[in-house]
């Protein structure tokens, strides 16, 4: 029972906010090409729609012609809105405090010259 609502809504909402509701005049177009049949048996379907709808001409089935389907655009203003409730995400970056640079020289008088002495010689032979 719930699909068949949805799918009810969802059929009135598209129909009446989309230019799907001409679809619903398939039925005037068969029609109207079979009057042009009777006129014109040479003549396809795609000629047909190459002559009603690229090179649109003001003739005696004018007003016919009108209510072919995807002639005119009676849904020209869309409108959707959402009732949904977005979470804003404030994003602050912050500038770096100032770094002060710390120099550490190299001074020879610190480097403990006994703890190195002993480490790296030159193997003895005895």
């Amino acid at each position: 029972m719930q699909k068949r609502i949805a799918i009810l809504l969802l059929s009135i909402g598209l129909l009446s906010h989309t230019e799907l509701h001409q679809l619903l005049k398939i039925p005037i177009l068969v029609e109207h090409f079979r009057e042009h049949r009777r006129l014109d048996g040479n003549i396809s379907f795609f000629e047909f729609i190459k002559l009603h709808y690229h090179n649109i001409v003001v003739d005696d089935d004018y007003q016919r012609d009108q209510q072919l389907p995807f002639r005119d655009t009676e849904c020209f203003g869309v409108t959707a809105s959402n009732a949904c409730e977005f979470f804003s995400v404030i994003v602050e970056i912050c500038p770096p405090e100032e770094m002060t640079q710390q120099f550490h020289p190299y001074v020879e008088n610190n480097k403990s010259r006994l703890a190195l002495s002993g480490i790296f010689q030159p193997p003895r032979h005895t």
